[in-house]
């Protein structure tokens, strides 16, 4: 193995070796400090991971005794801590000291795979409409890649298209940390809707409690644009229908259409109008 795929880092070259460099290769910042017990624990592992790797990533240290205004840049609130990096941003990150077992997943996630077709399958087929298949290559992806944080995104997409609510909850109730995490969140409300609708009366005097179920039910059965429409309806009458949880599902579903839809920029544009 090159002695460039393990290598200290300062304040000067953390830039150029870390920053830039993982827009080539994964980088994984090892933040540590002589005086850190666990830390030579994780070291010894990482760097253990880094020679059978054999250059699938690079790992860079940095003493943050040495380099102080380094640590306080990257936000280092304790030792040891590790940051990957991909295409020059953190992707992926913790505190502490895990076992080698769960620090190979952490370390899997961040590697290309040739897999990452299947992944570029299923988001594809997901926009063809052909959510079976787009499930059945996500699921494999995600299976594959021990739980990649953009598959597991695309497979609740592939769900909640569907209207398969609790399968998609179940998903986005355990979210690993990621850069997909926040996006992957604001699809909940969404998800608990749908795990819900059965609770929901088939009969309900309140009209816009009435137009709601029949909009959800739509949405449900993938007639995702005839319940937006419906959704806009009732935001006409109450911008705030449902404590503004209305508001989120209607964000959500356009979440899961994709900003590739050809209709989500118009649907935004009109939640906008309503709202605004």
């Amino acid at each position: 193995m090159a002695a460039a795929n393990i290598i200290d880092i300062s304040e000067e070259t953390f830039e150029f070796e870390v920053v830039i460099y993982s827009h080539e290769t994964p980088v994984v910042l090892d933040l540590w400090a002589p005086w850190c017990i666990p830390c030579r624990v994780q070291s010894r592992d990482l760097a253990k991971l880094a020679h059978e790797a054999d250059g699938s990533f690079r790992l860079a240290r940095v003493n943050v005794d040495d380099q102080p205004k380094l640590a306080a840049r990257l936000k280092v609130q304790q030792v040891p801590a590790v940051k990957a990096f991909v295409e020059g941003r953190v992707v992926s990150e913790y505190a502490g000291v895990l076992n080698e077992q769960s620090l190979r997943l952490f370390i899997d996630r961040i590697i290309p795979k040739a897999g990452n077709l299947l992944l570029e399958k299923g988001r594809s087929l997901i926009h063809l409409g052909d959510l079976n298949g787009a499930e059945e290559a996500l699921g494999q992806y995600v299976y594959e890649s021990h739980g990649e944080p953009a598959g597991l995104f695309a497979l609740a997409r592939a769900l909640l298209w569907q209207g398969k609510g609790s399968e998609a909850l179940a998903i986005l109730s355990n979210f690993p940390a990621s850069s997909e995490f926040n996006t992957a969140k604001s699809l909940m409300p969404l998800a608990e809707a749908y795990a819900s609708f059965e609770n929901l009366p088939l009969m309900n005097p309140n009209p816009l409690e009435a137009a709601y179920r029949n909009s959800l039910r739509l949405a449900r059965s993938g007639k995702i644009e005839m319940a937006l429409d419906g959704f806009l309806d009732i935001l006409r009458k109450d911008k705030r229908f449902h404590n503004g949880q209305l508001h989120e599902i209607y964000l959500a579903l356009l979440e899961v259409m994709g900003d590739s839809h050809t209709a989500t920029r118009q649907y935004r544009a009109d939640l906008s109008n309503v709202l605004f």
